[in-house]
Order: C-alpha cells, then sequence, then structure tokens
C-alpha cells in the first residue's frame, strides 16, 4: 500500500514508519518546510516531501497518488488533513488523536475532541487512535526525563499521595496497533485507545523506573492543594514556572483505559510499563544520557 505520513519525525511517527517499511508498504513523509528534525528519517527508504499541515493545498499535492494516509502530526489539524485528503482522491485515513480527549480539563480535551469530530464526520474511510503518554526512546517526553533525574537524585518530589493511575503505552507496541488500524477493515469507522497492558498509580510507576536504572529513591509526598495555590500565585505574578498549576490539579485525574476493543479489532497486546521502561533505560545508557 501506498501511504502518506506526518509526523514521521515524533516518537510515534518513527515507531509508525518503521512498522510500516517492515511490512512492505511505500511510504511518503510529509516534513514542515523548516522542520529541524528532518534528519531523523536518514537511512529510511522513503520520499521526504516538504508541506506545512496547515496548508491544505501543499498537503493534497503530497497526498496525491497514495492509498491511505496516516496522520500523526496532531489530530488538531483535521480540518486542513481532512480537506486535502479530499482533493487528492485518497479515501483511507487514519488520525492519531490521545486519551487526552477523555479529560475533564477542556483545555486538553475540547482540542483533540474537536479534530475527532472533523474526522468522522467527513466521507472517509477513517480511523481514529487514541494513545496514551508514548515513551521508549530518548525522543520521548516525559520518561526520558523522569529517568534522568532518578539517575542523578536519590530524592524524588510527588504531588499529593500519587495514587493516580497511568498507562504510558511503549512506542512500539503503537506502532503495532496503529498499523493494524490501518491494515484492517474492522477498524473503519472506529475510534480505538491504545494504552500500555495495564494501569500503575504514579509512585508505582516512579519506584519502577528506578529499579529500571538500578537505583533506590526516596519519595517526597508534597500536599497537592497548597503547591496548586503557590504555582496559580506565581503565575499570577508572572513568575517563570517548570510546572502550572493546571498540571498540578490534572495529577487528580486518572489516565487508565480499557483497550478491549483494541484487541479484539487489531489484535493489540502491548507489554507492561516495567518490561518498556526497562528497555528504555537501556537505550538511555547506549546514548550516554543515563550512567551504567
Amino acid at each position: 500500500m501506498r501511504v502518506v505520513l506526518t509526523g514521521a519525525t515524533s516518537l510515534p511517527g518513527l515507531a509508525l514508519l518503521e512498522a510500516l517499511l517492515r511490512s512492505g508498504h511505500d511510504v511518503r513523509c510529509v516534513v514542515r518546510p523548516e522542520s529541524p528534525n528532518a534528519g531523523r528519517l536518514a537511512g529510511h527508504d522513503v520520499a521526504i516531501l516538504r508541506a506545512d499541515v496547515l496548508d491544505p493545498g501543499a498537503l493534497s499535492r503530497a497526498f496525491a497518488g497514495v492509498e491511505a494516509v496516516a496522520h500523526v502530526a496532531g489530530v488538531e489539524y483535521a480540518p486542513a488533513v481532512v480537506e486535502a485528503v479530499r482533493r487528492a482522491g485518497v479515501e483511507r485515513l487514519l488520525a492519531v488523536s490521545s486519551t487526552s480527549a477523555h479529560s475533564a480539563y477542556p483545555s486538553r480535551s475540547r482540542p483533540k475532541r474537536e479534530g475527532e469530530r472533523v474526522v468522522r464526520e467527513s466521507d472517509l474511510a477513517w480511523t481514529i487512535v487514541r494513545p496514551t503518554m508514548v515513551y521508549g526512546t530518548e525522543l520521548d517526553r516525559n520518561m526520558h526525563l523522569l529517568l534522568r533525574f532518578l539517575d542523578r537524585s536519590p530524592v524524588f518530589p510527588v504531588f499529593g499521595g500519587g495514587e493516580n493511575l497511568w498507562q504510558p503505552v511503549y512506542h512500539e507496541d503503537l506502532a503495532r496497533g496503529m498499523l493494524a488500524a490501518l491494515e484492517r477493515d474492522a477498524a473503519v469507522g472506529r475510534t480505538y485507545d491504545l494504552p500500555g497492558r495495564r494501569p500503575l498509580a504514579y509512585r508505582d510507576l516512579v519506584l519502577a523506573a528506578a529499579r529500571a536504572l538500578g537505583r533506590k529513591v526516596h519519595l517526597v509526598h508534597l500536599p497537592l492543594e497548597p503547591a496548586r495555590r503557590a504555582l496559580a500565585l506565581a503565575e499570577r505574578v508572572g513568575l517563570p514556572l517548570p510546572v502550572k498549576s493546571e498540571q498540578v490539579m490534572r495529577l487528580r485525574e486518572d489516565k487508565a483505559y480499557p483497550y478491549e476493543a483494541a484487541r479484539r479489532d487489531l489484535g493489540y497486546a502491548p507489554r507492561t510499563f516495567e518490561e518498556g521502561i526497562a528497555l528504555e533505560a537501556e537505550r538511555l545508557r547506549e546514548v550516554g544520557l543515563v550512567r551504567r
């Protein structure tokens, strides 16, 4: 199948690209004209096309002559992408959203849900997938920073009790789920959550990450509400902060999602966080970001 992939230089995009190539698909990658990350595609047998995901005209030219579009660059850009897919005469669309669509905080959920609505209301053969937090290499935005912190510090601060549930997904497991969602007819017109195998409390996630490094860590629990108020006050006076008050509030939300539909339709079978974080820790050792 001839496939165009957006967001190919991101962690989930690269994982899907490699899965597509292993399965024998002919892949084109759409990269922003000013992208500093195009070099990540070196060594992959792909055509690289320069286009902005907000430009339907440029996108439709990039999409011409393919059978499917895998849009990983953000479901928020669905209006331009759907228009471009229609212009190019492509029927099959895989749109990658996020489990943030489930959030009770509109700043997180509204952009995802609005993009998903545009995809669902199209006349395309669409599938939407919603990954949880994606991890697995130095390109992830969360777990690699956690591992590097734990590698340097025997103490880790936790807002509140750390009972809130997380369910991160290893990048290769996500890629297999996305590939099946693109290839299988049963996935057309469906939306799937794609999390890790099982949820775990945040405090247990931190402890598992420390074990993957062979480190011991002491968790220091900080009262959540006083921390939120202090951050909100600092925001009002314009102080630069590494964490926003809303981020602390969102720690109260569980991020755990069932995936029976994905298991049934896609054969989705992700690994545990303990297995995945051990692989990421080894990867970070290889590239020198944590100690051996």
